[in-house]
């Protein structure tokens, strides 16, 4: 993998703020933080491995933090979560089939990079509905294949895939609770039911549109490179 230093970029995207924070030296984990440019409301996706410097961004400018999403529980998404929720008293949101891979997260991140992170415990999970994940800022795409709980979350113009569909890779489906044959079926789906000129933003590399992950996807469909 590559190192070096932790990057920062931000892009407009309608009434949004979208600070994408690469969080992690060593996977290149995408972290998201989501304000609100009328509310100043903030969202974070999937914090990454730095909780030190995901707390700095959050803090910087306006406005209060009032939700952290999960897109899925692999231990280099979730490192900094447990610190996060207590930090803000904010509440974890994931869908409930990625429960149990979320408390083996700290066992995962031991075992494949020696890194203790710590559990997570203040968490509510959703159903296939994505109910509690629900509102009018946001609506929860349950994605199952790269984890059984796997989840896409969408805004109004754009969509955090974490790690089911990246630029021109999907997510690797040989770990526990991946399954190539439903990642296509939800990719799939996602894609056909988003606009075109809806925005991309994966769990690791650069965002694309889901008009250009069309035409990609349609090429590579039956053979997909994984990441």
């Amino acid at each position: 993998m590559l190192k070096g230093p932790l990057t920062t970029v931000e892009f407009a995207k309608g009434d949004h703020l979208v600070t994408c924070v690469v969080n992690d030296e060593t996977w290149k984990q995408n972290a998201y933080i989501i304000a609100s440019i009328p509310s100043g409301g903030k969202t974070v996706i999937d914090p990454g491995g730095n909780a030190e410097r995901m707390i700095q961004c959050i803090l910087e400018g306006n406005g209060a933090l009032n939700r952290i999403l999960l897109t899925h529980a692999h231990f280099d998404h979730v490192g900094a979560a447990s610190q996060l929720s207590e930090h803000f008293g904010v509440a974890c949101e994931l869908h409930k089939n990625d429960i149990r891979l979320l408390m083996h997260a700290p066992m995962y991140a031991l075992r494949f990079a020696n890194k203790t992170i710590p559990a997570v415990t203040f968490f509510k999970a959703f159903d296939e509905q994505g109910e509690s994940a629900e509102s009018s800022a946001v609506r929860a795409i349950h994605t199952p294949g790269h984890t059984q709980g796997s989840t896409c979350y969408l805004f109004d113009g754009f969509v955090f895939t974490g790690d089911t569909i990246l630029f021109e890779h999907v997510g690797r489906t040989d770990l526990p609770g991946g399954d190539s044959t439903m990642i296509g079926q939800s990719i799939d789906r996602l894609l056909e039911n988003l606009d075109e000129d809806t925005t991309i933003f994966p769990g690791h590399g650069k965002p694309w549109s889901v008009r250009e992950a069309k035409a990609w996807w349609n090429k590579v469909k039956d053979t997909p490179p994984t990441i």
